[in-house]
């Protein structure tokens, strides 16, 4: 049964690379690469590595937090520019 969920949950992080690959919009390229990094920390809670998993959340949120402040004060600028 884990090996099932664990198969989806990669499916589903192939697919949300993909999206942020091939998104033009900035904000949604980010919010899709958060996807993949919180998928992986489930799969490491299905591996039976808590401390891994949490470690994972964290990155992903100090990552994503400095990626949308970047992002939305680009967009910013460039709205202010045109």
């Amino acid at each position: 049964m884990t090996e099932y969920m664990i198969f989806t949950l990669l499916v589903f992080m192939l697919l949300a690379a993909v999206i942020a690959l091939e998104s033009k919009d900035l904000l949604s390229s980010i919010i899709s690469v958060g996807a993949v990094g919180f998928m992986l920390s489930v799969i490491f809670l299905f591996l039976k590595a808590p401390d891994i998993a949490i470690v994972q959340v964290v990155i992903e949120i100090l990552t994503l937090v400095i990626l949308i402040r970047v992002t939305i004060s680009r967009d910013i600028d460039r709205k202010s520019v045109v």
